[in-house]
């Protein structure tokens, strides 16, 4: 992950951009893990790791779950609390952007993630498509670290909605294909994007 300098002043932190697979979620109406979902013969979470390979990130972690590779401060809070808590994880130690993509979104392409990867870069403000909340790419900045300690504090399971309200996220117009961002909730959405 990045290095912790100790130091406040931004400008010395390295910058950093980090992908992080939401797949913390509990899979009830699934009857088993999202993760080993198998779509197109590849178990959902390869899939994610795959794409995140491909994308311009210096690494990428998997957040939640039996598969996690970064530790969730709050386990079982739902996502927005755990991007509230790498938010904070991360300020002080690095700058730059964040990425978060769900798990059960096994059709998105690298176009799309780079899309939200450079309009975050280039804007300073966090992004994600107008039809959905995730994914979501977010700049790691200490002008959030205040808000979000306060609201996770008001509200330990915040929604995406007021993480990304308090981020001042910008909505793009999704011009990708739209089955990238069907979520994978049931085994027939499964089965007909095998198909």
């Amino acid at each position: 992950m990045c290095a912790v300098s100790g130091i406040q002043d931004t400008s010395s932190l390295q910058y950093r951009q980090l992908g992080f697979i939401l797949a913390g979620g509990l899979s009830s109406r699934m009857g088993q893990d999202k993760a080993t979902v198998s779509v197109n013969g590849q178990a959902m979470l390869d899939t994610a790791r795959q794409l995140l390979d491909t994308a311009p990130l210096h690494h990428h972690y998997v957040l939640g779950g039996p598969f996690s590779t970064f530790a969730e401060r709050t386990p079982l809070h739902g996502p927005g609390r755990a991007i509230a808590d790498v938010l904070l994880q991360l300020i002080g130690q690095c700058s730059g952007t964040a990425i978060f993509l769900p798990v059960d979104m096994p059709c998105l392409s690298t176009d799309s993630i780079n899309i939200l990867l450079e309009t975050t870069s280039s804007a300073k403000r966090a992004c994600y498509f107008a039809d959905s909340f995730l994914p979501v790419a977010i700049p790691i900045t200490p002008r959030y670290e205040r808000a979000l300690s306060e609201l996770i504090k008001a509200k330990p399971c915040v929604s995406i909605r007021a993480v990304l309200a308090m981020c001042d996220a910008q909505s793009l117009l999704f011009t990708g294909n739209s089955k990238e961002l069907v979520n994978v909730n049931t085994r027939v959405i499964a089965n007909s994007l095998s198909a």
